[in-house]
């Protein structure tokens, strides 16, 4: 089989290089990049921009599992939907994603920014089941739905809700309201989803410190 069967390469040296799969199965695209623009037109495979260190990576259309694994700088953006573990570890490692940003126009599987070291991640449709799980530090912000053990052994970082989560650990202790202000800082990141929101700046956020069973020192902001 040749290369042309799979893809189709569009772009000049300097500018933004297009893929063009013929087949949603073409894993890694954009992995290891460190700088540039790559434009895949169509869906891709498992592992896109794992390990990216720079430049950017936009996949038009869906993505497989571990989509930005062990990213540690550069923007990767998938306008559809992703598979589990997005900005996870890979696979033989233990910490996942350590910098730069991941944008989801649709919804993420389970276990988004598990181990998230560093970065941020936003998901503008909703997230599967342990959400953030074993996070180090970095943010999530999740405009649609979570699902269950949101936040499970989390130590440091911040989870930002739009709605109420399927369920979180009871090692999660309320602290009391947080005014919204905080999302002036996000309101360039963040899209259309985010908009009713962005526009409410008086109700206050719900603030959860945990996980107790571990440092203790995250923290899952709710809308109310």
């Amino acid at each position: 089989m040749e290369a042309g069967e799979l893809f189709r390469l569009e772009g000049n040296p300097g500018e933004t290089l297009t893929i063009v799969p013929a087949a949603a199965n073409l894993d890694k695209l954009g992995a290891g990049m460190t700088r540039g623009r790559l434009l895949v037109e169509g869906d891709a495979g498992a592992l896109a921009a794992s390990g990216l260190a720079g430049g950017h990576v936009r996949v038009q259309g869906d993505a497989g599992g571990r989509a930005g694994a062990g990213m540690v700088a550069g923007n990767l953006e998938i306008t559809g939907s992703c598979g589990d573990c997005l900005g996870g570890p890979l696979i033989g490692t233990t910490h996942g994603m350590a910098g730069g940003m991941i944008r989801v126009g649709g919804s993420a599987g389970h276990r988004a920014g598990e181990r998230l070291r560093r970065g941020l991640v936003v998901i503008d449709g909703d997230a599967g089941d342990y959400l953030g799980a074993n996070m180090i530090a970095g943010t999530i912000a999740v405009a649609g739905r979570a699902g269950t053990w949101c936040g499970s052994g989390m130590r440091r970082g911040t989870l930002i809700l739009a709605r109420q989560p399927a369920s979180m650990p009871a090692t999660f202790n309320a602290n009391g309201p947080r005014p919204p202000g905080f999302l002036a800082l996000f309101r360039p990141l963040l899209g259309s989803a985010w908009a009713p929101l962005m526009a409410n700046d008086a109700d206050p956020f719900s603030r959860f410190l945990g996980d107790l069973a571990e440092e203790g020192m995250g923290e899952v902001l709710i809308a109310v």
